[in-house]
């Protein structure tokens, strides 16, 4: 009697230990498509990250570990931000639970240069879905089917009209969420320079998100430019000029710093935008990044140490803002503590050339 129930007992043991294999190889298979995703991820391989991504988005089902799901989604972040996809990127920080992104660096002669590290999932689950799971797959799958953007490749960003950044938020549609992202193109990636020495000086930008309930959204890119074709373009001795509202939708950019924000905050931001969207330009007192970082702030983003000088003026400039960012000068005053904040490096001055 004792034997049959000993070895009762250990087929019982057999048939569970069964059921648990068959449920952890499939999420070894996961964490190991996960961690090549974080190699090319660090490398800048978009691309070859998305596939691997998109493997483990098609197999998620299989998924018991929350943690699990919340590195799949915050990588897919990374990676369609890096596409310049804000609107999928977004929706996928904000599926993996309020992530807190770290990024190592060391120092390489004068550039700062940033590896993609681990990450806290405050909340330890994954929430809600904002963007539908099937219209993810098909925006993952669309980017993949996509020729691998060339990041030194340049887009020229085209002037609209003011009023239309504001105008295409008004669709009479009921939305779920508000999201925006601030954006910096460093002179030097990687360096604390306010300029390149050759007249380059970065540019900071924004983006607004409204989603809403029919899973439609409405994304708008765009910074604040001095107009172009004057006599004497703007420089420290002739600080003031015209502006203009330019596209920014293909805009290069180094550091990406994004925040879920109330309907409040985005009406605020939407009324801030309509006021002083025609400002005077200034290099020193309201330029690009005066523009940007007043919305941020809005928003309630706080980033330290933004000021930097140049020959005959100091300010906000992108060189200063995207080096704060990079080494976590930055707090969501909503939490206190950088909880609710999507942070992600574009990567591109950890390539050596040979």
């Amino acid at each position: 009697m004792t034997r049959r129930y000993l070895l009762f007992a250990l087929l019982i043991s057999h048939l569970a230990f069964t059921e648990a294999s068959a449920q952890l190889l499939p999420n070894i298979e996961i964490i190991n498509a996960l961690k090549e995703s974080d190699s090319h991820i660090e490398k800048g391989k978009s691309h070859d990250a998305l596939v691997k991504l998109h493997q483990v988005l098609q197999t998620k089902e299989l998924v018991q570990d929350q943690s699990i799901l919340s590195h799949l989604y915050n990588n897919l972040a990374i990676v369609l931000a890096r596409y310049n996809n804000f609107t999928a990127a977004m929706a996928c920080f904000y599926k993996a639970g309020s992530i807190e992104t770290k990024f190592n660096s060391k120092k390489r002669g004068k550039r700062y240069l940033s590896f993609f590290s681990t990450n806290t999932n405050y909340e330890n689950k994954i929430k809600e879905d904002i963007v539908n799971e099937d219209i993810l797959e098909l925006m993952v799958q669309d980017q993949i089917n996509q020729k691998e953007l060339e990041r030194t490749e340049e887009f020229e960003s085209e002037r609209i009209k003011p009023e239309t950044i504001v105008e295409a938020f008004l669709d009479q549609k009921e939305a779920t969420h508000y999201a925006l992202a601030l954006l910096i193109k460093q002179p030097i990636p990687g360096q604390k320079n306010t300029n390149t020495g050759l007249g380059e000086v970065g540019h900071s930008f924004i983006s607004l998100i409204k989603y809403n309930k029919d899973q439609s959204a409405v994304c708008k890119s765009f910074g604040f430019y001095p107009e172009e074709g004057q006599l004497i373009p703007v420089n420290p001795i002739v600080p003031t000029a015209l502006s203009v509202i330019k596209d920014d939708a293909y805009h290069n950019w180094d550091q990406l710093l994004g925040k879920f924000v109330s309907k409040e905050q985005f009406e605020t931001i939407l009324e801030y935008i309509d006021h002083n969207i025609s400002n005077e330009y200034h290099l020193s007192h309201y330029n690009c990044s005066d523009f940007a970082l007043k919305i941020a702030q809005i928003g309630n983003i706080k980033v330290d140490n933004t000021v930097g000088k140049w020959p005959l003026g100091k300010g906000d400039n992108p060189g200063y803002i995207g080096q704060s960012i990079l080494g976590g000068k930055y707090v969501n005053l909503d939490t206190k503590s950088k909880e609710g904040l999507f942070t992600c490096s574009n990567n591109l001055f950890t390539k050596t050339k040979k």
